[in-house]
């Protein structure tokens, strides 16, 4: 199967891991790497990709602004979400952003191959559980959750500040301005209707986002 596939994902042995992997099982595949942000836009522009596979958070992007961008210059470029990132707090999200798939780093490497080669034949990989959350959410769009208005930026700083992180402490994790961070939180709040940490958390519980 001839392909070109970028792994955009900042930690070197998982590319190296994925590389390794789709090396055994795809033949004439060409394979190029993105450790954040900034390189991933670089290399899309500069290239034609049939499969990206792109983790959530990243140096230096914005997972939402990220997919858009794709969506208007390179619209035939499938992207396969390989991610830390809970399934059922993001997969839904992420599907509704436009990727074809979405895996959790703990797959399997038959998971893994399985997903890539769904995905490079043009068809979705969805995981049963998965597709019982989608079809909830579309289903019963009145029962609306809160937390799906939020961009990823937002969603990953309501994750950190429930787990007690200052926003001092957010900015050297997520490599923003600390303005940047206090804007998201203040708009993370509004949309959430929030005054508090204490407040974020319980309504994170709420919703089953956080272990309670």
């Amino acid at each position: 199967m001839m392909a070109h596939i970028l792994l955009a994902d900042d930690h070197n042995i998982v590319r190296a891991g994925i590389r390794r992997l789709i090396g055994e099982h795809f033949r004439g595949v060409q394979i190029d790497e993105a450790g954040d942000g900034n390189d991933t836009l670089n290399r899309l522009r500069s290239n034609g990709y049939d499969l990206v596979l792109l983790d959530i958070s990243m140096p230096d992007a914005d997972f939402g602004q990220l997919m858009d961008w794709m969506k208007v210059t390179s619209p035939g470029t499938r992207v396969l979400v390989f991610t830390m990132h809970r399934e059922d707090i993001y997969g839904v999200r992420c599907l509704n952003l436009g990727a074809r798939g979405f895996l959790q780093k703990t797959a399997s490497e038959e998971e893994i191959i399985r997903a890539i080669k769904r995905v490079l034949d043009d068809k979705k990989y969805i995981s049963p559980n998965l597709a019982e959350l989608l079809a909830e959410s579309r289903n019963n769009p009145e029962q609306s959750n809160p937390f799906d208005h939020l961009s990823e930026r937002e969603m990953g700083i309501a994750i950190l500040l429930n787990k007690g992180k200052s926003l001092p402490e957010i900015c050297d994790i997520l490599h923003i301005q600390y303005s940047t961070a206090n804007t998201h939180k203040r708009r993370l709040f509004e949309k959430l209707n929030v005054h508090s940490i204490l407040s974020l958390s319980k309504l994170m519980q709420a919703y089953k986002i956080v272990d309670s």
